[in-house]
């Protein structure tokens, strides 16, 4: 659905120039919530901006559908451009229009006969709850009305693809919730492809199917979020995580701070983050357990949870208690083993 092929993009001023994307290939599925998270200065706007045009590529290919946009004159870009939304984070309304006037708008832009307006703009308040809005203006709005207005308004021309800028961050916490409600409604209901842009990883678990990690301008980590969540393979990626998992393990002082034995942290997915894995560890072995801390999450709607353990005993004691935990397909790693030190 998406494609992007060896996209670099430089800007150039008279104080140098500077590589805000470097070599980025990726592709995004028809239909599926695709998030792209990074701190700032990754690069992330700059990518989303590159999908519609809003910026061009100094290099590469971009490909929405079998349309190679950066090959378009400036009329064909402009159309290709009405089958793919934005949302902005600051909400980008017209404060002089009504929200049924700023729903509308990009229909006006589009040439859309006048009389076709009043049914589609109120189908799409409904679509996001604010039908009894329609003749209110921007100011009278809370913050998450004003992104559903937003919403609807990228939603106005029928689009194929849904871009989210920093849709939720400028909204409170239970706000952000019912706007990725929304989307993911949206999703499902209308078949549209979403690409979100975010530094928050609890947008990325609360409805992404994807997720591309990106720093410095490269993507540096992609896959399927519960695989990402689970295996994460960078420092940066383990971060994010703990924005939502807490601490990605015991801090060093803490772990010193524990009587001899192995010190575990043991990853459970899916169906063995229900099972009782840890009381038919010391029944079945005969082990000694301390939990230390741990904690389970839904992504998705597929169980996910990290528990952290200390073993007592000797190296013995270790290898039979990690081999029976990865029977029961759990991951382990061994933070501290039994004779110091840390493997996996």
């Amino acid at each position: 659905m998406i494609t992007l092929s060896n996209v670099v993009k430089t800007f150039t001023s008279r104080f140098g120039s500077f590589t805000a994307l470097n070599g980025i290939d990726l592709t995004i599925q028809k239909g599926e919530i695709f998030g792209i998270i990074g701190y700032s200065g990754a690069g992330k706007s700059t990518l989303v901006r590159m999908i519609n045009m809003l910026e061009t590529p100094t290099s590469g290919e971009v490909t929405v559908g079998d349309t190679k946009l950066n090959q378009l004159s400036s009329r064909e870009l402009r159309r290709a451009r009405r089958k793919i939304g934005m949302v902005f984070q600051h909400f980008n309304l017209l404060w002089s229009r009504t929200v049924a006037e700023n729903v509308a708008l990009p229909m006006e832009i589009a040439g859309v006969p006048k009389r076709e307006h009043a049914a589609r703009v109120m189908e799409l308040l409904d679509l996001v709850g604010l039908s009894e809005k329609a003749d209110a203006y921007p100011a009278q709005l809370s913050g998450g009305q004003k992104q559903r207005v937003g919403i609807a308004r990228a939603l106005a021309n029928q689009p194929d693809v849904l871009l989210c800028d920093e849709a939720t961050s400028a909204l409170d916490p239970k706000t952000t919730d019912s706007i990725l409600e929304l989307l993911k409604e949206i999703n499902r209901k209308l078949g549209l492809t979403i690409v979100l842009i975010t530094h928050e990883m609890h947008v990325i678990e609360k409805i992404c199917d994807r997720v591309a990690v990106m720093e410095s301008g490269r993507i540096i980590e992609m896959g399927d979020v519960v695989e990402v969540f689970s295996h994460p393979k960078t420092t940066t990626t383990r971060e994010l995580i703990s924005q939502v998992a807490g601490s990605e393990q015991p801090e060093q002082e803490f772990l010193e701070g524990l009587n001899q034995g192995a010190v575990l942290r043991c990853t459970f997915l899916g169906e063995a983050a229900n099972q009782t894995v840890i009381s038919k560890l010391v029944t079945e072995l005969g082990v000694e357990v301390n939990i230390l801390q741990g904690q389970i999450k839904r992504l998705k709607d597929i169980a996910f949870g990290t528990l952290y353990i200390q073993v007592p005993g000797d190296v013995e004691v270790e290898a039979k208690t990690v081999a029976y935990l990865k029977k029961q397909g759990i991951k382990v790693d061994v933070l501290r083993g039994a004779e110091g030190g840390g493997r996996s």
